[in-house]
């Protein structure tokens, strides 16, 4: 592809403005087009962004053409519908997390992209994150081992503070996703990518604390790999103060710590021949400590010069079934058994 690549998004909310929209831009591609909800926000964006087509009506934005690709920033339970409807008009899409709300919507985006011969990319931002880059480097290196043991924690004050007027968050109507498939996706997916393992089993428990919902705000989650590392996960919408987004790692040589930001290096603990603690640090910058705009960058070049896709929709529909089965494991107060060949993502 010589041309600039030409793009259209889907919602204009928080994730939009912060993430697809600035990504766009610094990876090189023309965004043509922007839907939203809120004309007056919609403008607002227009303006600052130079998009010269903004519409209150993702239909007719697909329809009108002059598009690449599509960005989808929408709630969930839209994206299916989204991206099927993109992948028939020809488009590629990059679709927000989590990627559907059932299996059966993974399947069916999976199944439109390839028919139309379109890159189906899952926004998993956090792998971008160049924190978790240089502790992807270090696992896959073999200097630690085996990695045995996890724990993790992704929380914050809730999304009332990150977007105020995105309330579909606390909707409790079916699907009743709350923070496990908000924040729960990030990480498991996370470690998905990390370890290079499929989720074999989980539990865990959810409550709400504080949020006028029914939906989850709490939540920790059990995990039980496929090459046998097991892991905690605590989500939450109810932390205070600031946030929380860190792992550690134990391994069969050392151990590895990943830390919320760049305030901290990343940090590797191992054992010297005397049996003296050794200690390594990586400092890492601190400009897209999220990973939103690498992410974009990363789906512009797949696009671009034809790569497959950098996180495909099996690997979304995978880290989708571990999301829903965390669901079930609350209702029905159990252990869930996952069957990750039937997912095909790593």
């Amino acid at each position: 592809m010589d041309k600039s690549l030409r793009v259209g998004i889907i919602g204009a909310g928080r994730i939009a403005e912060l993430g697809h929209l600035p990504g766009y831009q610094r990876a090189g591609a023309q965004v043509v087009a922007l839907c939203g909800t809120d004309a007056e926000n919609l403008q607002r964006l227009g303006r600052a962004f130079g998009v010269e087509r903004c519409t209150t009506d993702w239909h007719s934005m697909l329809a009108a053409g002059g598009l690449d690709a599509v960005s989808i920033c929408t709630p969930p339970a839209l994206h299916a519908e989204m991206a099927i409807a993109c992948a028939q008009h020809g488009y590629h899409v990059l679709v927000e997390k989590p990627m559907a709300t059932s299996l059966t919507d993974c399947h069916q985006m999976i199944a439109a992209a390839g028919s139309a011969n379109v890159l189906l990319m899952v926004a998993h931002n956090q792998r971008f994150s160049e924190r978790h880059r240089i502790a992807k480097e270090i696992l896959d290196s073999g200097r630690l081992g085996r990695p045995y043991a996890v724990h993790g924690a992704f929380a914050h004050g809730g999304p009332e503070n990150w977007s105020p007027n995105q309330t579909w968050y606390f909707d409790g109507r079916a699907p009743r996703f709350g923070v496990m498939a908000d924040l729960g996706s990030h990480k498991i997916d996370l470690l998905r990518w990390l370890l290079q393992q499929e989720v074999t089993e989980l539990s865990a428990f959810d409550t709400t604390f504080e949020k006028a919902t029914t939906v989850d705000d709490t939540a920790v989650l059990a995990l039980r790999f496929s090459g046998g590392t097991l892991a905690t996960l605590y989500v939450g919408w109810t932390h205070r103060p600031d946030y929380v987004d860190h792992l550690t790692i134990q391994c069969e040589r050392g151990t590895l710590f990943i830390p919320t930001d760049a305030a901290q290096p990343v940090r590797l603990l191992e054992s010297s021949a005397d049996g003296a603690t050794v200690e390594t640090t990586f400092p890492f910058g601190s400009e897209d400590g999220a990973g939103w705009w690498a992410t974009v960058a990363a789906f512009v070049a797949a696009v671009t010069h034809r790569h497959p896709s950098p996180i495909s929709g099996a690997d979304g529909k995978a880290t989708m079934a571990a999301v829903l089965a965390a669901y079930e494991a609350v209702t029905h107060k159990s252990v869930v058994q996952l069957n990750p060949i039937s997912f095909g993502g790593l």
